[in-house]
């Protein structure tokens, strides 16, 4: 039977891509590092990690053994979690990664019905974009991962032949608006296309989110002009407000935080961002979580019946 310390070991060597790191992550020291190592390589009979120069990486069967230690790390802690249950506390922990104006909305929304139907559970929050956050969750770090994705083909990673998969939940559509500077020609419209604003000039979230943009332009018969990039909603509001440009946000993000300086409309020809909840499928199983998940359903209706509004200024 494998020891989980070993499991985790070989989680942590795959995500660094080295033993002393590995080894500062989980506290140990060199030495003792290498003794785990060698003896769950001696369980399992074969070589599981090559070095390379000064880098670690993880041979094939390493590689899967990896994705194994992933699901059975987090079965040991749905059965420890689902035991805690039993035993009568009503207690728990459940651990949620969550996108920044998803930490500032909905999830506050359930955190705060958590606490009303059961106190005893502790809620841990960490704010992370969707990529970590569904790493945290596959390493054991959350339980739940609230994320979101474009409904658009995307060149992102998807889950190889040797990555498990997470098991999704849709949460909610959160429509597009573009944001204008409060004084712009087409600040009075109810909505607007996308071709509408071909002579304006971009803001944008990040380099991935220019693909969504030129995608869009292209159908609408222009090519976009691009002139800066702010990973942050607030900062690209304040640009938006001195006239350097328009940007197009998700709703959430407007809600989180309105300028009073701009005025957001529903856009046409934009694809929504669809958020969701991933998590291991055992998950589900453990009482907290499964009423967690509740909780998040609960908190999104309010943003599904505004459905395609503008956010009031």
């Amino acid at each position: 039977m494998f020891d989980p310390r070993h499991l985790r070991l070989l989680q942590e060597i795959a995500r660094t891509g080295s033993l002393s790191a590995a080894a500062l992550e989980l506290g140990f020291s060199q030495p003792a590092v290498s003794y785990q190592l060698r003896s769950l390589e001696r369980e399992v009979g074969t070589v599981l990690v090559v070095r390379n120069g000064r880098t670690t990486r993880l041979t094939p069967a390493g590689e899967a053994l990896a994705v194994h230690a992933n699901t059975i790390l987090s079965s040991i802690q749905t059965a420890e979690q689902n035991l805690a249950d039993i035993v009568g506390t009503q207690a728990g922990l459940v651990r949620i990664a969550a996108f920044p104006s998803g930490c500032a909305t909905i999830v506050p929304a359930a955190m705060a019905a958590m606490r009303r139907i059961r106190s005893a559970v502790e809620i841990q929050l960490h704010q992370a974009e969707p990529p970590l956050a569904l790493e945290m969750v596959r390493r054991g770090e959350a339980d739940v991962a609230v994320s979101y994705r474009y409904d658009v083909p995307s060149p992102n990673r998807r889950p190889g032949a040797r990555e498990a998969p997470l098991q999704r939940m849709p949460l909610l559509e959160d429509p597009m608006q573009v944001v204008l500077p409060a004084g712009h020609r087409l600040a009075e419209r109810e909505s607007i296309a996308t071709g509408d604003l071909a002579d304006a000039t971009w803001i944008i979230s990040s380099p991935c989110f220019e693909g969504i943009l030129q995608r869009a332009a292209l159908s609408a018969g222009f090519t976009p002009t691009v002139s800066m990039v702010a990973d942050d909603y607030v900062a690209m509001q304040a640009l938006v407000a001195h006239g350097l440009g328009v940007a197009v946000l998700p709703r959430l993000s407007l809600v989180a935080h309105h300028d009073e300086r701009v005025v957001s409309r529903p856009v046409r020809g934009w694809p929504p961002r669809l958020v969701e909840v991933e998590l291991w499928p055992d998950r589900m199983r453990v009482d907290a979580v499964a009423t967690m998940l509740g909780a998040l359903r609960e908190a999104c209706a309010p943003h599904k019946a505004a459905g395609h509004a503008a956010v009031p200024a």
